[in-house]
């Protein structure tokens, strides 16, 4: 009797112990979950103050052809109530603005039932059907409407000569490098409707616009060419009647930049941008007093990196900035770069704000460990920010790992900050395996906030008993231009050096057993995945690479950014010390290599050519270290594709269950 007892017993513990398991599992976050995740983007709010747009990436179905996300438009009420969509899926929109009257939301579209080409929509904030406010005859690539209402001004790439042309058309369409046939230029068409005028006169190739306060001109950002590495490295700052003409620029600045914005008033002009033509980010805020032509950089060697900014009013700049892993917003004076913190030492991870007419509200994304970037009302005199949009009522349930910011010191002494995530259950005093997520850029930075997504698995992992640590090694953002550029000429140097210190403090801790320890990450993450792999195979029993680097040579000569690769990155041309960059290359090390290493990479990226992927991985299989290699087709530096996104997340999270093996993990959870 005591037997069967004891035999009922033990089955109904082991069934209980396995329906709690299966639930368990049935609330962790999966690959397919995290791709069906919805985030706000853009969000702006309505000059009247009495209502947020706001931008929602959604994941296409499941039966759906392959491509990215769709973009919808929705609107939330400030004082609270249901968020409603304005577009949704299969439709999408782009640049979303409010009309100064605060009665219709602007948008880019492309909405074949009207126009072939991209365009600018409104839909009216009462309701109905969106209406169409310019007919470009080539897509419009930004567009702003004018402060009084009057005006739409826009961006739209010339036409192609007749001579041009009919080349094209017979087939002659060769590249011929470093030359072109058209540039973006500036456009103006009434608000109200008309005939189209062009604006920008000159050779320049226009990237960016905005107009300012008392819409008799534009500013524009603009380079001599119509490349992406000339975007990011050169280009200045104009100002061109609204009229039409030649642009003046505002001054002649050195190396990456931001578009500049006007005072209400017209006496001041103030910009983000870099101090420095090898400066890695335009992080600081220059101000230029128009009357007295006095320029003067309000940043210095302010231990933060500025983000974006908007005019609070004639005399002073409210300045979002990266704070180590915190966001913070500054009031700023355009006079003296008087700073007063306004929010920040805590609370959610935000971005950009937008501010109703009366200076006293604001709109912006933020997020936290829990939830993606979500709409968010801020109070200007009340310090605080407040949730208005909840677009995933899915993850209220779930559990997600304890998240803080850890710091340690590098191996010079030099203070270095991560994001920690411990596993869910986390037990003080048991070691656990760890995932090393490095961030691209390296002119970046991980913050205290939501960090899960395809190609970043932390919360999944910590469900299922990995640490993960967000190192913000130097040469990331957050902590001033000095740190910013303390990797320039020394590419997995120090900065490498700072990861592994971060290691050994978690080992240090007692939490983590440095014998279960991966590295993963994209771009620059991947490189760095690619030479933990190899110059430091010995510290990591697993490696993810997605769009990394294998060789620093053939990846100088055949990216799309070769300039801003050498400037901001290496602070000088790989042909005048090929010696250190061959160094500095994980293949130089691949016959130390003996980690495990999972290599996923766009067919069609042109910052990280595919090459990279195929270099390490046919050396990797030449000495016979357990590797594979995924190509996926139509993408480039990163997946826009459903399928694509959640293959990648799949094989990742697959690879590390694989290899680190938490406690309690079976062959059932590895399989995925």
């Amino acid at each position: 009797m005591r037997l069967r007892n004891f035999y009922f017993t033990g089955t109904v513990l082991i069934l209980a112990f396995a329906c709690f398991f299966s639930s368990l599992q049935a609330q962790q976050l999966t690959p397919e979950s995290i791709v069906n995740i919805k985030t706000v983007g853009s969000v702006k709010m309505q000059p009247q103050g009495n209502y947020i747009a706001y931008t929602l990436s959604v994941a296409r179905d499941a039966d759906e052809k392959p491509g990215g996300s769709y973009t919808e438009l929705w609107v939330v009420p400030t004082l609270g109530g249901e968020a409603r969509a304005y577009i949704s899926k299969p439709n999408s929109v782009s640049d979303i603005a409010w009309t100064p009257d605060g009665e219709m939301i602007t948008f880019r579209s492309t909405r074949k039932a009207y126009h072939k080409k991209k365009q600018v929509y409104g839909i009216p904030l009462n309701g109905g059907e969106a209406v169409q406010l310019t007919a470009a005859p080539r897509d419009v690539a930004d567009y702003a409407v004018s402060p009084d209402g009057k005006t739409i001004a826009y961006l739209m790439k010339d036409a192609k000569t007749p001579e041009v042309a009919a080349a094209h058309k017979q087939g002659f369409d060769q590249q011929v490098e470093g030359t072109w046939h058209i540039i973006s230029r500036i456009h103006a068409v009434p608000f109200s409707g008309g005939e189209s005028r062009l604006v920008t006169e000159g050779p320049e190739n226009v990237w960016e616009l905005a107009w300012t306060p008392d819409s008799r001109q534009i500013i524009y950002r603009a380079g001599d060419t119509p490349f992406i590495d000339d975007k990011y490295m050169h280009t200045d700052n104009y100002l061109v009647s609204a009229a039409g003409g030649q642009g003046k620029k505002i001054y002649d600045t050195d190396g990456k930049l931001e578009l500049a914005q006007m005072s209400p008033d017209g006496k001041y002009i103030a910009w983000l941008g870099a101090v420095s033509y090898n400066d890695p980010y335009p992080h600081s805020l220059f101000v230029l007093n128009t009357e007295k032509n006095e320029l003067k950089n309000h940043h210095g060697d302010f231990p933060a990196t500025g983000e974006s900014f908007v005019w609070k009013d004639k005399k002073n700049l409210l300045v979002v900035m990266t704070e180590n892993t915190q966001r913070s917003l500054y009031e700023v004076s355009a006079k003296n770069g008087k700073k007063k913190k306004i929010l920040g030492d805590s609370g959610p991870i935000f971005g950009a704000i937008t501010l109703s007419a009366d200076r006293k509200m604001f709109a912006t994304a933020a997020n936290t460990f829990n939830h993606p970037d979500e709409a968010y009302l801020g109070d200007l005199s009340q310090k605080t920010l407040q949730r208005r949009s909840f677009s995933n009522p899915q993850l209220d349930n779930l559990q997600f790992g304890e998240q803080e910011t850890v710091t340690w010191q590098g191996p010079d002494g030099l203070s270095i900050s991560g994001v920690l995530i411990k596993p869910v259950g986390y037990q003080s005093g048991q070691r656990y395996p760890l995932q090393v997520q490095v961030h691209g850029g390296p002119e970046s930075a991980r913050l205290n906030g939501w960090n899960t997504g395809y190609n970043k698995l932390c919360q999944a992992l910590a469900q299922r008993g990995i640490m993960v640590l967000f190192p913000n090694y130097r040469g990331s953002t957050g902590k001033g231009v000095a740190f910013a550029k303390g990797d320039q000429g020394d590419m997995m140097g120090k900065e490498f050096e700072d990861m592994l210190a971060g290691i050994d403090y978690l080992d240090d801790q007692g939490m983590i057993d440095p014998k279960k320890v991966g590295l993963g990450g994209g771009s620059y993450g991947g490189y760095t995945a690619a030479w933990a792999a190899t110059k430091h195979s010995e510290r990591f029993v697993v490696a993810v690479m997605f769009v990394g680097i294998s060789n620093q040579i053939s990846k100088g000569g055949m990216t799309d950014t070769p300039v801003e690769n050498a400037v901001v990155h290496w602070d000088g041309w790989l042909y005048d010390n090929m010696d250190l960059v061959w160094d500095r290359s994980p293949l130089k090390h691949i016959k130390n290599a003996q980690t495990p290493t999972l290599i996923l990479h766009g067919e069609n990226d042109k910052r990280v050519p595919l090459n990279q992927a195929f270099e390490m991985y046919r050396a990797l299989q030449h000495y016979k270290v357990t590797s594979e290699l995924v190509v996926y087709p139509r993408e480039g530096h990163g997946n826009r594709e459903r399928a694509h996104r959640i293959d990648k997340a799949s094989r990742a999270l697959e690879w590390y269950m694989k290899y680190l093996k938490p406690t309690g993990s079976s062959d059932s959870e590895n399989a995925l």
